[in-house]
């Protein structure tokens, strides 16, 4: 199996742009590049001949999921945040072990890969061939699902870790004062009456 120029382009452009993703200090420089890493995505799609999934690709994540996230990080005022730092020192252990387990297991996937001899058509990546390999529980189902409570989940840790301080000092809101706290009075003649 030859490997030829365009498939090593477009693993260096993705291994690149998530690189970036991860290291980039501003969090909107960093949601345009997942926007590349996006772009680069579909276009393997459509080299794959799956050109459905390609601008589902394009529509879904490239559009309305990132739109999402600069919405997230302009409502928490997180763009001039530097969300590039270090703030859990003690999981770098834990994250090289589990990012070389990936590896392995990436790389054994690779390695032991092999090509059905008749492949089914999928007519260009349509909805109709898609569904059912998608949504049958024998198949990719309990997948689909993971992926969904994973990205579930990250959203909630990135929210936790982009504004810790929001979220643990909520008892100190106007809304929720604190145990001791007097409520301030509303006009002057509350304010006599105390």
């Amino acid at each position: 199996m030859a490997v030829n120029f365009w498939e090593i382009l477009g693993a260096v452009l993705l291994i690149g742009t998530s690189i970036m993703v991860v290291r980039l200090q501003n969090a909107v420089h960093a949601a345009i590049a997942l926007i590349a890493n996006f772009l680069v995505i579909a276009a393997v799609y459509v080299s794959l001949e799956a050109r459905f999934v390609a601008m589902t690709q394009i529509i879904v994540y490239g559009g309305a999921i990132v739109v999402l996230f600069l919405f997230v990080i302009m409502l928490l005022s997180a763009a001039k945040a530097s969300v590039g730092q270090d703030l859990l020192p003690g999981l770098q252990a834990p994250a090289l072990v589990g990012a070389l387990g990936l590896a392995a297991v990436l790389i054994y996937a690779l390695t032991h890969f092999q090509a059905p001899a008749n492949p089914p058509a999928l007519n260009g990546g349509l909805a109709q061939a898609l569904g059912p390999l998608l949504y049958s529980p024998e198949r990719w189902l309990y997948a689909l699902l993971v992926v969904g409570f994973l990205l579930l989940v990250a959203t909630v840790a990135a929210v936790v870790l982009v504004e810790p301080e929001r979220i643990t000092r909520s008892t100190e809101h106007p809304a929720h004062p604190s145990a001791g706290a007097q409520p301030t009075p509303k006009n002057e003649k509350e304010a006599v009456r105390r």
